[in-house]
Parts: C-alpha cells; sequence; structure tokens
C-alpha cells in the first residue's frame, strides 16, 4: 500500500524561490496521485521557522509589524495624545454620544427595564411600559444601557441582530400619518438581503397603503419572529394626537401576541396616562416605571464629578492609566473648591438637571491641552458667568445712555405698580428725575434731553422689542399709545450696572 506523498514537507525542503534561479523546480505531478484527486495546488512561499530552521518544525510565520507597532505605542504614549484622548471621551460623554457604563442611583429602574425587554427578546413575551421623570432625570439614557447590554447578551454576530429597534419622537413626527411612514421605513432598512430586491418596487403612495404594510409586518410570525422593540419620546405628544390611531394599532399588536414586540414610552407627564383614550388604555399594560432627580445635594454633586472622572480600558497604554489616576485626583480637588460647589449649587437649587452642568463644561474639556492638561476653576467660572447671561440684558449694552435712561424710567413706574404707561408718562418720569438731580447739583453727565430726541429713542426701544405696544389704536397719536415693559426689574438693574462709562447719578437712581 503506498502512502500519499506530502505536498507540504516537500516544499519545507525545497523552497521555491522567488527568482527562479534555484536549481529546485516545481515537481511535475507524480503517477501516484490519483486522477480523481487532481486539483490546483496553490503556490507557497518560503516560510522561515524559528525552531533552528527545522523543516518539520511547527511553521510559525515572522511578524515583521512588531517593532513598527511597538515604536508606534511609544509614539502615542505623549501627553498630548494622552490628553487628546481624554478630551474627547469626556465630550462624548457630555454630548450624549457614548452611554456610561453605569448608571448613577437607577439600579432598581434599569433591573425592571431590563427584565421587561429581556423577557420580549429571549422568551417572545409581548410588554407594554411607559417611563415617566422630569427632563434629565436620565430616562433615554437608561433605555439606550439597556438596549447596549441586550445586544451584547443576545446579538449572535455583527450581521444576525437578536432584536430589531424602531425610534420615534413625538416633535418629529408630528402626526400619526409621519409616524406610521417612519415605522415602515426603519422597518424597510431591517429586511433581509434576499428580500429587498422583492421589496425594492414597493413604494408607499398613500396613507392607507403604508398603514395596511405595517399591520401586516407587526401581526405577522410567532414567538420565534425577530422581536421588535418600539421607542416613542415624547410619549405625551403622541397621546395628544386624533383617535390616538399609532397608540391604539401598537398596543392592540402588543395585545395580540403574535409577532413578539415590546412599546416603551418616554414622557416627563405625570398624568400621561389620563390622556389615553379608555380603548387605547385597556390594550396598555398599566406598567411605570418613574425616574426622580437627586433628593439631595451630595448626591447631585456626585453625579457631577463622576461626569468628569475618567475611566481606563485594557487597551490603553500604562501612561495613559497614569495620566488617568492624576486627572482623577485633580477632579477631587477641584471639587473642594467654594466656586465650583456654589456653581453646582446654583443648578441644582434651578432645575436639577444634569445637562445644565454638561453645557458648563464643554467650554473647559475642549480647553484642555498639553500646556493645560487638567481642569481648572477659572475656565468654570468664566464659562457659568456666560451661560447664565441675558440675551436682554445684552441688548441693552449697546444702547444709547438716553435709551437706558427711559428705561430706568419705565422701571421706576413698575415700582409704583404701573404696568402699562405710554410715552408722555415715562419722559415726565425722566423729568422729574432730572428737576430733583439739578436742585441737588448731582446732574454730572447727565443732562435732560428734548422732548422729539427722548420720543426717537422710545421708538428705538420699540424697534428691539424692549417695549412693546399693548393695544394698537390708529387714531391715538404715539405719545399716548400704551406699552409694557418686557425686562424684569432686576435684568434693568443688572444692565445698568453693567453699562460701561454709566453715570454714578443714573447708578444711584435705578438702586435707590
Amino acid at each position: 500500500m503506498s502512502e500519499t506523498f506530502q505536498w507540504d514537507d516537500f516544499h519545507k525542503f525545497f523552497p521555491a524561490s522567488p527568482t527562479r534561479k534555484s536549481p529546485h523546480r516545481p515537481v511535475k505531478r507524480s503517477a501516484l496521485d490519483s486522477p480523481t484527486n487532481r486539483r490546483v495546488r496553490p503556490f507557497k512561499p518560503t516560510v522561515i521557522n524559528d525552531v533552528n530552521d527545522d523543516p518539520f518544525a511547527p511553521i510559525t510565520t515572522t511578524n515583521n509589524f512588531n517593532s513598527s507597532s511597538t515604536n508606534n505605542n511609544n509614539n502615542n504614549d505623549t501627553l498630548k495624545d494622552h490628553v487628546e484622548l481624554a478630551s474627547s471621551r469626556l465630550l462624548a460623554r457630555i454630548s450624549e454620544q457614548s452611554v456610561p457604563t453605569q448608571l448613577y442611583g437607577l439600579d432598581e429602574e434599569y433591573e425592571k427595564l431590563h427584565d421587561l425587554l429581556d423577557q420580549t427578546v429571549s422568551k417572545g413575551e409581548s410588554n407594554s411600559c411607559l417611563i415617566i421623570g422630569n427632563r434629565g432625570t436620565g430616562k433615554t439614557m437608561l433605555v439606550r444601557r439597556v438596549l447596549d447590554d441586550l445586544a451584547r447578551e443576545h446579538n449572535t454576530s455583527d450581521q444576525e441582530e437578536g432584536f430589531c429597534v424602531i425610534r420615534l419622537n413625538g416633535l418629529i413626527q408630528s402626526t400619526d400619518r409621519l409616524a406610521l411612514n417612519e415605522i415602515a421605513r426603519q422597518l424597510f432598512e431591517r429586511q433581509q438581503v434576499d428580500q429587498q430586491q422583492e421589496q425594492s418596487s414597493r413604494r408607499f403612495t398613500s396613507f392607507a397603503a403604508s398603514f395596511e404594510y405595517l399591520l401586516s409586518l407587526l401581526k405577522s410570525g410567532d414567538k420565534t419572529t425577530l422581536p421588535v422593540i418600539f421607542i416613542l419620546d415624547e410619549f405625551d405628544l403622541f397621546a395628544q394626537q386624533p383617535k390616538q390611531a399609532l397608540l391604539y394599532n401598537l398596543f392592540d399588536a402588543a395585545q395580540s401576541a403574535q409577532n413578539p414586540m415590546a412599546v416603551i414610552g418616554l414622557t416627563c407627564r405625570l398624568d400621561a396616562l389620563l390622556l389615553l383614550e379608555k380603548r387605547v388604555k385597556s390594550r396598555f399594560s398599566h406598567r411605570q416605571i418613574y425616574l426622580f432627580p437627586p433628593t439631595e445635594f451630595e448626591q447631585f454633586k456626585e453625579l457631577t464629578k463622576r461626569t468628569l472622572q475618567l475611566r481606563t480600558l485594557i487597551t490603553d497604554t500604562p501612561g495613559y492609566s497614569l495620566y488617568t489616576d492624576q486627572f482623577n485626583a485633580s477632579i477631587e480637588e477641584l471639587f473642594k473648591d467654594t466656586t465650583i460647589i456654589s456653581i453646582i449649587r446654583r443648578i441644582y437649587d434651578l432645575t436639577k438637571d444634569i445637562r445644565m452642568f454638561y453645557k458648563i463644561c464643554f467650554e473647559p474639556i475642549s480647553q484642555l491641552s498639553e500646556e493645560n492638561p487638567f481642569l481648572s476653576v477659572n475656565q468654570f467660572q468664566e464659562t457659568s458667568l456666560a451661560q447664565r447671561s441675558d440675551s436682554k440684558t445684552e441688548i441693552l449694552k449697546g444702547v444709547s445712555l438716553l435709551e437706558l435712561i427711559l428705561i430706568v424710567a419705565m422701571k421706576k413706574l413698575l415700582g409704583k405698580d404701573i404696568n402699562t404707561f405710554n410715552f408722555e408718562m415715562v419722559y415726565d418720569e425722566y423729568k422729574d428725575f432730572m428737576n430733583q438731580t439739578q436742585v441737588r447739583g448731582a446732574g454730572f453727565g447727565v443732562r435732560l434731553y428734548k422732548r422729539p430726541v427722548a420720543l426717537k429713542a422710545f421708538e428705538n426701544l420699540q424697534g428691539f422689542e424692549l417695549v412693546c405696544p399693548v393695544e394698537d389704536i390708529a387714531k391715538c397719536p404715539k405719545e399716548y399709545r400704551m406699552a409694557k415693559l418686557m425686562l424684569e426689574q432686576n435684568q434693568v438693574t443688572e444692565a445698568v450696572l453693567k453699562y460701561k462709562d454709566c453715570p454714578t447719578t443714573i447708578k444711584r437712581w435705578v438702586t435707590g
């Protein structure tokens, strides 16, 4: 019994030369080869062995890129690269492009939503749920975190997904027609490759056609069909649509228990469930998950501090890990400063919305560089003042001194409980102030302008929409048309104090 010749061992003994000048030529097919086994044998290049060039040693290929990759790692292990990587990760976090690895204070809510959607994905059970919470409490981030975890658990490969997600927003899909067309479009994009050619000729020429196509997709199949998860952001806006056709059909398809699907609504209205019609409410599972803002300032402070802290990955270099430790230590010191605490306290007292803190963080993080690798208190203080600046107050910086004096006169009328006034009333208040100032001999830098000049300045304020008419009477002279000031009294005071080269007399008038 003849043995089959091993061509791999032959090439080990007689490696083919790339210059073709070697005396070892490729051997012709021998008679021992069976005619039925004729096949094209691929040409194998020379392989260098690491173990004493033994032809029978296990074949190992020499990696010529080890040195280059090591050099690349060394080149990328500089302080400039560390700062750029940290800045990109922090910007992705505060812009909500990346999902945090851990949700602070939402463990119980995470378990409820994860168990609910896991039953839909793994067991084919149809569910519906409503997530209620104030803006900035983490409703959208909670849903994204759960969906990402479910994708890692149930997606077998990049091509095969364990479930399908359809996202709708009540601000964008403002009508049921737009919402149903958007659902049909997203479902059509997720069709299999072998069905794309068949479905390519389908066009939705009417609302009834798209509606029929959508219902046929949702109500066809069984528990083994690909699960579909609907995310309805701004759920209360969908509930305000006439007849609530979208919600009725989604909840009815989920209740039919044919194709596994889950409907998750996100809203900030506590009475969102009361907006549903009786037929829609009867098909809803009445599952509700409530999210609340931090009840204590220390919790909100810890949440803001975790936003700026860096985390290392397995693929990060040791140099970046060292920079991360130093950066987190600087963050700990930063949050001990009274200025930072006052900024966070103001956000907590006003809204308790973490996204307000995100807006303040954009500029300091963008200014990170090799010269300034850590965040400073001055950066946050300047950004906070810029965020707090009022647009109307900024407009007052560019008005003339006469226009500013007329606004102060309007403020004095508001202090007398006179909410509406005309030009004559404002000018009389201004004239009385100038007379009293001249009697006291403190009118330096301020003079009494003539009535036509003051009227022109009053009309300029109306053009800036700082003063708006209450009623439009065509036969009434413009000097006697009633108007109201579109500024608060504290805004007027702040604008006068910030006005460049403002006379001391005007400052005393507005504050006293």
